[in-house]
């Protein structure tokens, strides 16, 4: 309805092709669907820019005259009154939706243009939706790791993508997930009541978290945990290796001091050492099924650099057209692939 009654013409054709584009662009799944949607795109008959300017003067022009006149009708009794309420009140409501309406198009026109860019680098870096459902994706995950035991009040899943890793030696599948927890807390704050009176009473407060990582079939290790982000149940320290850059950032958690040292290799922890600068509180940790999730805090894994917009259309384009690397993401499978080569004559 808002289309209908304020854009016309090229503005109303091209919000109804960002609006088509964003959905189908969150919705794709394959390169086919994807590159349907840009051929949609290309298809377009009209201009990729919008004519907003009338748009903003109409927001300036009620803004300014909201302010005249409210200052005016105050003025003639250095009060408000009933009219002054009523010419702000009516003023405002007509600046707030001349601005909405200036400033939708570019705010979709910005989302449209990520969902595109972003979809497009999922697909470069073989990386699909999976299909899951959040707590119980969050209870199964949880049931695998002793990372997921965080949050005593809520634990989600809100992403979860399906990848495929080829290296010079291992090839594997993999998850990409974004975790998200929160913990409740009492908390006790003083207030005065409306006769003065100073007292205090007890509220709930919840902290929300985020955790990012990567789960695959390991294979190599049982029980050993790598330790760079308070680990919950984790054991004290079972093994420290010879290098107090390591042992500032990390503890080694496992079965056994034989199978700790066994894993921890010089070479593995050099690339512990060196990787710690790629990722933030980082947890290294493999169950008893042999299967690795990698942990940390980093949320830009998996986000496109590229900030290309639609109506600079040859550019935008352009950066379709080229392959996208997720340069954090390709660094951590390949410091986990790394890991492997060194591990695989252990045992």
């Amino acid at each position: 309805m808002l289309i209908a009654v304020f854009y016309q013409k090229n503005n109303k054709a091209l919000i109804e092709l960002l609006k088509h584009t964003e959905t189908q662009a969150l919705n794709s799944r394959t390169r086919e669907n994807l590159d349907a949607v840009i051929d949609d795109l290309k298809a377009f008959s009209g201009s990729y820019q919008f004519n907003m300017k009338a748009y903003w003067i109409a927001f300036a022009v009620f803004l300014l005259a909201t302010a005249a006149l409210t200052y005016w009708d105050w003025s003639q009794w250095q009060r408000f009154q009933q009219s002054t309420w009523i010419i702000l009140a009516v003023g405002s409501v007509l600046t707030l939706v001349a601005g909405i309406t200036a400033f939708y198009p570019g705010r979709l026109m910005a989302k449209a243009s990520h969902a595109l860019l972003q979809r497009d680098g999922l697909l470069d870096n073989d990386l699909s939706p999976a299909v899951f459902e959040s707590r119980t994706a969050s209870n199964e995950f949880q049931q695998r790791f002793s990372d997921f035991n965080r949050g005593n009040y809520k634990r989600e899943i809100h992403a979860l993508y399906d990848g495929s890793y080829s290296g010079s030696e291992y090839s594997f599948k993999y998850q990409y997930y974004h975790f998200h927890y929160v913990d409740e807390r009492i908390v006790t704050e003083t207030y005065t009541d409306s006769r003065g009176n100073v007292k205090t009473r007890k509220k709930k407060v919840y902290d929300h978290y985020d955790r990012y990582g990567l789960i695959l079939p390991f294979g190599l290790l049982r029980n050993v945990a790598v330790v760079g982000f308070g680990l919950p149940g984790a054991r004290k320290a079972t093994y420290k290796p010879a290098s107090n850059r390591f042992n500032k950032e990390f503890k080694v958690v496992a079965a056994s001091e034989l199978e700790a040292a066994k894993a921890m290799k010089p070479t593995v922890v050099i690339a512990f050492e060196e990787f710690s600068e790629v990722l933030s509180q980082m947890n290294f940790e493999v169950n008893d099924a042999g299967d690795l999730c990698l942990s940390f805090s980093d949320k830009d894994l998996i986000a496109t650099t590229k900030d290309a917009k639609i109506c600079d259309y040859e550019t935008f384009i352009e950066a379709l057209e080229g392959e996208q690397e997720f340069a954090k993401l390709k660094a951590s499978l390949d410091f986990i692939h790394y890991v492997m080569t060194k591990l695989d004559s252990n045992f």
